[in-house]
């Protein structure tokens, strides 16, 4: 390159010359031989110094240049629109890793940081509460009402509070069951003088640790990071158990709510599962929620009663609804919305379900009138009576009710985007048009969520479509979603494709599948190299996987010595598989030292089995203190600890402190806790609140479990 532009100028300068002499030789060209001239001089003299000019020295000493590829091995450098993290590469051997980067640490500091504000200064309204019925001169919100949940949300945020790692204080409930006010009122109670900051619903979080410690020293008190709906932050937040760690670290905890529908899509299976059965969802949901009941308790509503504020007092003689969603006006917004088409709104109706139905299919971003348009079709009564025109279709949809929200509330100060009130919802299942529709509508970053929502309601076409642009963007949770939907339909080349490039980003859980894969079809000598970097990644080898090595001995042989050798060096885990090993071939001794010390160091898993090998043996008073440590942990496994607790204490005759433990097992949806709850309150004389219990261990929790079998 440098000599091209020598020759250039080079060039220039004796076509000048030549203009030069030209204009000595020929009349009437006197006076440009002076300009031509000396213009020609510096140009020579400009190309003459370029070509004995030096080359820079680099300032840090580079690598050779690669030799350039053969013929044909060349990459294809062609690409559309990118959002993600992209390779370019030619032959490539062996593993690769992509990470995608967090936000540089060198990113502006967002506002929402720093107009943090101390907790008790927070309007819950601000946070998200809704709404309530006016009251005498517009009295806003009416007094909070204790609910039976506030004692272990206070529990659960000290304890949050004080561990060195933070954690995650998760409340689930129906919409307007009062999740929001109740973690509200916790936090006000338990946290006063914690700052608290709400990011925005599209933000990452990944640089929020960074952000936070660099003004520890300003607010010494520590932080809480509160996320409501938080279905709503999860795709673009990159939460996670080791983030809600890294800002336990800064001083923060998280405080979050989510709707019981939303955590039923998008949470992993409740147990640690075998491989291939891992349900797909978001890992960090997998903290046990506490559980805010949209109907309320005798005592909640005698509560309400004894208020001064004659919205609660009326709210709460009504027994059909609860006193919070009647305080929204839930039901009258349901009401109005179902009378739509009857009432000479047909497409206002329609407007109106296809937010709804979007937002079920696992779109959380809002939509705008546009998209709303496109979708409301599928929604238009059959045969539709004649629809009135868009524009009086979307005043009746977005106009307020009942001084409150409309059918549609704005997600943005300038009315371009909408989300329905998320009170409204429609019966299953969704028009095939809605999931053509959630596709179409959907963000990259809501595709995973449509993929994962429909995965859980059998449209594995839909869960297919939306996962496969996430995978081929690089997210290793769409590669091993992926893998699971084609192993299940038989096309296991599929499937390894997507579990070997998930297996390459650290997925252990697709290291196991692939494992399998391989092992099916003779291929043992990779797949004892994945069976070694899953364990060596991973954190020990779950429950179920360790009972599937079991039945061959060779393999559990090389499990216990794999697992022996991480115990020593200290891992947790490890210590926990081997005692689940030598459990398995009666070595209970051996065993229960392996449980203690995974137990001392913090596992629950191993409180909980150590409580129970010690039960079994009539060792009830230790029993009830790994129980109890167990119970007290942050921590899905501890979602069992308490059930057994209340079985413990009932059997020993302590029946009122039995029943604080099944009522918090019960909340957190432990089925065999439901029914022992209702059974000793019936037993009481309290019919009424037994039968609600009864009713819930009927039903059942789709996503949490019953494990009265789980840890035998």
């Amino acid at each position: 390159m440098r000599r091209m532009r020598v020759w250039v100028l080079a060039t220039i300068g004796a076509a000048l010359l030549l203009v030069l002499g030209a204009s000595l030789l020929l009349p009437g060209l006197e006076e440009l031989s002076w300009a031509a001239g000396a213009g020609s001089f510096v140009l020579a003299a400009a190309a003459m110094a370029l070509a004995w000019t030096p080359p820079k020295r680099a300032s840090t000493p580079l690598a050779q240049a690669p030799e350039p590829e053969p013929a044909g091995a060349g990459v294809n450098n062609r690409m559309g629109e990118n959002h993600g993290v992209s390779i370019q590469a030619g032959a490539i051997h062996g593993p690769v890793t992509v990470n995608t980067p967090p936000a540089q640490a060198g990113a502006p500091v967002p506002g929402w940081v720093e107009i943090a504000l101390p907790v008790h200064q927070a309007d819950a309204r601000d946070l998200g509460a809704h709404d309530a019925l006016p009251g005498a001169e517009d009295a806003g919100l009416p007094p909070y009402v204790a609910r039976d949940v506030d004692d272990e949300l206070d529990r659960r945020l000290s304890a949050a509070a004080e561990h060195p790692r933070g954690g995650m204080v998760l409340v689930a409930g129906a919409s307007t069951a009062g999740k929001t006010r109740a973690l509200a009122a916790a936090l006000a109670r338990a946290l006063p003088d914690r700052m608290l900051v709400a990011p925005p619903e599209d933000t990452d979080l990944r640089s929020l640790p960074t952000w936070l410690q660099e003004r520890t020293k300003r607010n010494p008190q520590g932080w809480v990071v509160w996320l409501d709906d938080l279905d709503r932050h999860l795709s673009s937040s990159g939460l996670t158990p080791a983030l809600v760690a890294e800002l336990g670290r800064t001083g923060a905890l998280v405080a979050a709510t989510i709707r019981r529908e939303r955590l039923d899509s998008l949470r992993p299976s409740a147990t640690d599962p075998a491989p291939g059965s891992e349900r797909a969802g978001y890992a960090v949901l997998k903290t046990p929620p506490v559980v805010v009941n949209r109907r309320w308790s005798l005592p909640e509503r005698e509560r309400a009663r004894a208020s001064a504020d004659e919205r609660l007092v009326q709210a709460a003689a009504d027994e059909r609804f609860g006193v919070a969603e009647q305080l929204a006006a839930g039901p009258l917004l349901q009401q109005a919305w179902r009378d739509g088409p009857d009432s000479g709104h047909p497409r206002g109706y329609a407007l109106v379900a296809a937010a709804v139905g979007l937002a079920q299919a696992g779109v959380s971003s809002p939509l705008t009138r546009e998209q709303l348009h496109t979708a409301h079709s599928a929604y238009l009564p059959d045969p539709p009576p004649l629809p009135e025109e868009t524009d009086r279709a979307w005043e009746w949809a977005t106009q307020p009710r009942s001084g409150l929200a409309g059918l549609l509330v704005p997600a943005d100060h300038d009315g371009l985007r909408w989300r329905a009130f998320d009170y409204l919802t429609l019966p299953d299942p969704l028009p095939d048009a809605v999931w053509q529709n959630a596709l179409d509508a959907a963000t990259d970053q809501d595709r995973l969520d449509v993929g994962l929502t429909a995965y859980h309601a059998d449209r594995a076409d839909v869960a297919e479509t939306a996962w496969l642009r996430v995978a081929r963007e690089g997210d290793s949770l769409a590669m091993f979603n992926l893998g699971q939907l084609l192993e299940r339909r038989g096309e296991t080349d599929g499937a390894e494709h997507w579990y070997r490039r998930a297996a390459q980003q650290g997925n252990t859980f697709a290291m196991h599948n692939l494992r399998l894969l391989l092992t099916a079809r003779g291929e043992t000598d990779e797949a004892e190299d994945w069976y070694r970097r899953a364990n060596r990644d991973g954190d020990g080898l779950s429950t179920l996987v360790l009972g599937m090595l079991l039945k061959d001995p060779g393999e559990a042989g090389e499990a216990e010595a794999w697992n022996r050798l991480r115990a020593q060096e200290g891992s947790t885990s490890a210590m926990f598989d081997l005692g689940n090993l030598l459990k398995g071939r009666g070595e209970t001794d051996e065993a229960e030292h392996w449980y203690r010390h995974a137990a001392q160091g913090g596992k629950t898993l191993a409180m909980f089995d150590l409580g129970n090998l010690l039960e079994r043996r009539g060792e009830t008073d230790e029993a009830e203190h790994w129980y109890r440590h167990a119970a007290q942990q942050d921590d899905l496994t501890a979602i069992a600890a308490p059930g057994k607790l209340g079985h413990l204490l009932r059997k020993q005759g302590r029946t009122r402190e039995a029943e604080d433990w099944y009522r918090r097992a019960a909340q957190e949806g432990y089925i065999s806790a439901m029914s022992e709850l209702g059974n000793l309150l019936e037993k009481r004389g309290e019919t009424d609140e037994a039968e609600h219990w009864y009713r819930r261990a009927e039903e059942g929790e789709r996503h949490l479990w019953d494990n009265s079998e789980g840890f035998r």
